[in-house]
């Protein structure tokens, strides 16, 4: 657990993932996951006396915010490999900055493990579509990956170079994007460990393939989020925590209204509609008004649009997510 300041001699709240809306009625309009935290949070809202206080909190979880967009009949985005465009690459550092301009509160993002070690982003198994280097890329040492320029969709060379799993996080600590990572050929020990040695639970979500993929991260940090197979009877057998858990409907846009089944369970879900795209705005809000709380997409521009602009889903998430700060 990491300790949160709380310093003030007023009181204001500004849109931060540190606070989720609970998806359980009994806990009230905000919860943290230890009572002693939730009860320090209302002390201070309700005195606002000057204080500072450090407390220790559980890492909240992204997926709690998913249910306050259920409850609002809204859909947040994840940009499918961070979603490129002309002039911004798969998996870069720039996609993931214009992401968070953008309103886009998820980026889907792909992890590798070079041959010293180092996790860095890259979706193919091969450096030649991507980026300016050739072969496999886990045969190389970070030192040789980390001078090669990216390209993007239409193949051009940007500035951008491969970036490593750092610094993916800290552009999400500092910008509020939930990563969601993709694991290609690393194992979930790896990454746990890498999400803990650089404190960036709040940041992160594992997508699990499998009901046993999900089992193997859960059991060794029970606090991450996990996007995980529409099963969530199996789920709950594993012991996998569905409150911090969504539920992935597939790539079939007509599924959408399975949404439904789960919904009655408080159970949140995501859909990829990326291999339906460019489509018309239809695609997503149709995902959207059937419950949808998570569209993956890969046409960023489009479904920002889509969905209301930009100012709308930067209102939306800022009244799914507060903290008290200092005035």
């Amino acid at each position: 657990m990491k300790p949160v300041l709380i310093a003030s001699a007023t009181c204001s709240l500004v849109a931060h993932p540190h606070f989720r809306r609970s998806r359980r009625p009994d806990r009230g309009l905000f919860h943290m996951k230890h009572s002693p935290a939730l009860l320090l949070l209302t002390g201070f809202l309700a005195n606002c006396a000057p204080q500072s206080v450090q407390t220790p909190m559980d890492p909240a979880a992204p997926a709690l915010a998913l249910d306050c967009f259920r409850e609002h009949g809204s859909a947040m985005l994840a940009a499918h490999r961070a979603g490129p465009a002309p002039g911004y690459a798969e998996n870069a550092l720039s996609s993931l900055e214009r992401l968070a301009e953008l309103g886009v509160l998820y980026a889907e993002i792909d992890v590798r493990r070079s041959a010293d070690g180092t996790l860095f982003l890259l979706h193919d198994e091969t450096l030649d579509r991507t980026t300016t280097g050739r072969g496999p890329a886990e045969t190389l040492d970070w030192a040789e990956l980390s001078v090669l320029n990216l390209r993007d969709p239409d193949g051009v060379i940007l500035e951008d170079r491969i970036p490593t799993l750092s610094d993916a996080f800290a552009i999400a600590r500092e910008s509020g994007l939930v990563l969601n990572l993709d694991l290609k050929s690393i194992t979930a020990d790896t990454i746990v460990d890498a999400i803990q040695s650089a404190d960036a639970r709040d940041w992160v979500a594992i997508i699990a393939y499998s009901v046993e993929d999900a089992a193997a991260i859960h059991a060794l940090d029970p606090g991450l989020d996990l996007s995980a197979p529409d099963d969530p009877d199996a789920l709950a057998a594993a012991g996998i925590n569905l409150d911090t858990t969504y539920l992935w409907l597939g790539t079939d846009p007509s599924e959408a209204v399975r949404d439904q089944d789960f919904a009655s369970e408080s159970l949140e879900t995501s859909i990829g509609l990326f291999r339906h795209e460019p489509g018309p705005a239809s695609l997503y809000t149709g995902a959207r008004d059937a419950g949808v709380e998570l569209l993956s997409i890969d046409h960023v521009e489009d479904a920002v649009a889509a969905l209301g602009g930009s100012a709308v889903l930067h209102a939306q998430i800022d009244a799914c997510t507060v903290t008290p700060v200092e005035n």
